[in-house]
């Protein structure tokens, strides 16, 4: 059987199919809880959050839009919601404006994929580079490079304009080519690498 794309998947949950809901909560849980994580290193908060959001999307599916990209509406809802847990919801207050503006970034140099492929000594270099970005450029590399987003989608879930985005985007690169004095199609080609590894590392290495 075809698989669906996010726009059938989106249509049959917005008329009510419950498999297509469980379904798109199966595909970007994952997604949505590493994101969340990487915004604030509050496990508990996120998880409900993420809760939040899936309740309010099978209450309200009645008057949601349709979408073709299911992970970046998500993102962005998430976003939304931990930030107003953190200023409204009197137990997480701890949490300020310069906390969710920090994003980490780590992967896990233990793994069973970097042992066999014996590349510890890459990742390491490659994450100790990746420490010294700054945190929107680190914001923005994920989504872009980890997440697949568009300059576009970046953009509005960031709040900046999209020259902002391209401009984060080609310091962050630029900054990393000289750290780790490595071409461009270099640096992409680790970030690629890398990409399942800083995705499932999410909750277990973030310090």
């Amino acid at each position: 059987m075809e698989q669906m794309n996010d726009q059938q998947l989106w249509t049959l949950f917005l008329q009510g199919d419950q498999q297509a809901y469980h379904d798109i909560y199966a595909l970007y849980y994952q997604n949505l809880y590493s994101y969340g994580l990487r915004k604030v290193n509050e496990p508990e908060l996120v998880r409900d959050c993420i809760q939040d959001l899936f309740v309010n999307l099978w209450s309200g599916r009645k008057n949601l839009n349709s979408t073709d990209n299911i992970k970046y509406y998500l993102l962005a809802s998430l976003k939304n919601l931990l930030i107003r847990a953190a200023t409204q919801n009197t137990r997480w207050q701890g949490i300020d404006a310069d906390t969710l503006n920090q994003f980490q970034l780590e992967f896990n140099l233990e793994s069973e994929y970097i042992r066999k492929e014996n590349m510890s000594l890459q990742a390491k270099a490659l994450m100790d580079a990746l420490d010294q970005l700054t945190p929107r450029q680190k914001e923005v590399l994920y989504l872009r490079y980890f997440e697949e987003l568009s300059f576009e989608e970046i953009a509005d879930l960031l709040d900046i304009s999209v020259r902002a985005v391209y401009k984060l985007g080609y310091r962050a690169i630029d900054a990393l080519k000289l750290i780790l004095n490595l071409p461009k199609s270099d640096i992409l080609m680790l970030l690629a690498t890398y990409r399942i590894e800083i995705s499932l590392s999410a909750g277990h290495f973030l310090r």
